[in-house]
């Protein structure tokens, strides 16, 4: 096949893939165009392939240079795939990370076709601000090098999303190369959660070696199901008095479930007579146009199903101090994620409104507020217990709830020191507050069967006395161990065996095990045998050289408080 011949100087493809090459422009020009064989709407938030075919109808011998493409929001791939491995270490040879397979087509010297089949892996990303890299192989080997996907910032003027930028060659081996089309089906991407009746588009641009004017295309996306996607926030918030001043600390989290549709706004409504605007906070105003050199006030955490680590960034109090009525919360995370969220802060109502929200699922958001004397929030305990509530609307903006959350500010004078409060009653408590909550347990961890290569984990989570019963568990698993998931009906899941009550699903979320139960539970006890270890575990374990193991166990109660246990882990033969 004349493919086996294009090795380093290669043609790369599709619409993942670019290699660099030089050479003299021909005296022609291309018209791209961007196109989908398949005219059917696509079912929102779901996970499926996606068929793209681009042609460049090249006239001479020109062919396309720059190629850009750029994804609708909301149109994103899975970057968790072999829990995140893929991320670490390219792998072309094997189909763990292959998201797709598609046709070159190209014409040698003006005569000759090379039609060519190739493969298309998610690999390391070439720079530390790239989401991922993505390479192209034939015979099982690379063409080319790996070209980035970045994902675009907030602002963009085409929303925050995938796009991919190609260099194509146009020589092989001195002889002239035209890329005439370039077809690809990629599998298991994410599709949006929003509907609009005037479908986003998935764009083309690009120029040719002869002309460097950019010419563009563009072909329609459209959605369909949008009002059929769950929609069930929970909200629960911690706040804690400083020990020698009124100012508190703040902690609020918002959870969902993975297949859920994400927010497009959030509101978060706090009681005035119980904490209350600190005027020192004023003294970290952020009043630049960006928070460079800014100090910040809190810290914010997201954690997605299509990412493999949790994202982090600051938190930022932003306006004029001319103006406090314009004062807002800007919450910037870094890149791959180059994400700034900004929220209008009403000083009177004491509220803090997000609106904007980009289309990336996310099972956690959390935002801190610091304490100290800039702190943003301050209570005189009097009372000391109150209703926070968060009211969020979906992507497509026909679901709207409200999730009240009930809290009690710790280290007031005279009260125990508690944990903050939860959502919704987290404390377990009655109204008088003689009844204190106790903490879920972990118990029962064991681990079997290493040293035949065939793991076995078991454990039981139990929730404390007086406290809300357990709902979901998230599992991080000892080093050296990674949980097996298999792709059913397009989604990535799970076997596990849950006793205490029906499993609801059990998938995978930033590398880690998330199990969650059809109802809440006093009692999970979980049995795993999806498990693969590493060989360095297996050597250990034949040896009988194994301690120290550690299971990591993030327990969320019916009301959405989160609490973390760890435990030794048993090994048994």
């Amino acid at each position: 096949m004349i493919w086996q011949r294009f090795r380093r100087p290669a043609l790369a493809g599709l619409v993942v893939m670019g290699a660099l090459a030089s050479a003299s422009a021909a005296s022609a020009a291309i018209t791209p165009s961007v196109s989908s064989p398949s005219t059917a709407a696509v079912t929102a938030g779901a996970t499926g392939d996606l068929g793209l075919t681009l042609t460049f109808a090249p006239t001479g011998n020109d062919t396309p240079k720059d190629v850009t493409l750029n994804l609708p929001p909301g149109l994103l791939a899975n970057a968790t795939i072999d829990n995140g491995g893929c991320l670490q270490t390219a792998d072309i040879e094997t189909s763990t990370c292959q998201i797709g397979s598609g046709t070159v087509d190209a014409v040698l010297d003006g005569t000759i076709p090379v039609p060519t089949n190739v493969g298309f892996f998610l690999v390391p990303p070439p720079s530390p601000n790239d989401l991922a890299g993505l390479a192209v192989a034939a015979a099982g080997e690379q063409i080319g090098t790996t070209s980035p996907i970045v994902i675009r910032p907030s602002g963009d003027p085409d929303g925050v999303g995938v796009t991919i930028d190609l260099v194509l060659p146009n020589t092989l081996e001195g002889q002239t190369l035209s890329i005439t089309e370039i077809d690809s089906t990629f599998t298991g991407l994410r599709f949006p959660t929003t509907c609009p009746s005037t479908p986003a588009n998935v764009t083309i641009a690009a120029n040719s070696y002869a002309d460097p004017t950019v010419k563009s295309s563009q072909t329609p996306l459209s959605v369909t199901g949008c009002s059929s996607l769950s929609y069930q926030p929970k909200y629960s918030l911690t706040v804690a008095r400083d020990a020698g001043d009124r100012v508190v600390k703040v902690a609020t989290t918002i959870t969902q479930g993975a297949t859920e549709a994400p927010s497009s706004s959030i509101m978060l409504a706090f009681p005035s007579n119980v904490i209350a605007p600190s005027l020192s906070g004023l003294s970290n105003l952020c009043t630049t146009a960006s928070t460079s050199g800014c100090t910040p006030v809190g810290s914010v955490t997201a954690s997605s199903p299509l990412y493999p680590t949790p994202l982090t960034g600051n938190a930022y109090l932003t306006g004029q101090s001319t103006d406090i009525s314009g004062l807002t919360l800007t919450l910037v995370f870094p890149p791959p994620f180059p994400l700034t969220l900004v929220g209008k802060v009403d000083l009177v109502n004491v509220t803090a409104t997000f609106s904007g929200l980009p289309d990336i699922p996310l099972t956690n958001l959390g935002v801190t507020l610091n304490g100290g004397p800039n702190g943003l929030f301050a209570s005189l305990c009097a009372p000391s217990s109150g209703t926070s509530t968060a009211t969020l609307t979906d992507q497509n903006g026909d679901k709207t709830a409200t999730d009240p959350a009930a809290f009690t500010v710790s280290g007031c004078p005279g009260k125990s020191s508690g944990n903050g409060g939860g959502s919704s009653g987290s404390s377990g408590s009655s109204g008088s507050g003689t009844n204190k909550a106790g903490k879920p347990k972990l118990t029962g961890v064991t681990l079997a069967d290493l040293a035949t290569g065939k793991p076995r984990l078991s454990f039981t989570a139990t929730a404390g006395k007086d406290a809300p019963k357990l709902r979901s568990l998230t599992v991080s698993l000892p080093k050296g161990l990674t949980v097996v998931a298999k792709r059913v009906h397009g989604k990535r899941t799970v076997a596990v065996k849950l006793t205490g009550a029906k499993l609801k699903s059990a998938t995978l979320s930033g590398g880690k095990l998330v199990i969650t139960a059809t109802k809440p539970a006093s009692k999970l006890s979980v049995k795993l045998t999806a498990l693969r270890e590493s060989a360095s575990l297996k050597t250990k374990a034949k040896a009988k050289k194994l301690k120290g193991l550690k299971l990591r166990v993030v327990m969320r109660n019916a009301n959405g408080k989160q609490t973390t246990a760890s435990a030794a882990v048993r090994l048994k033969s």
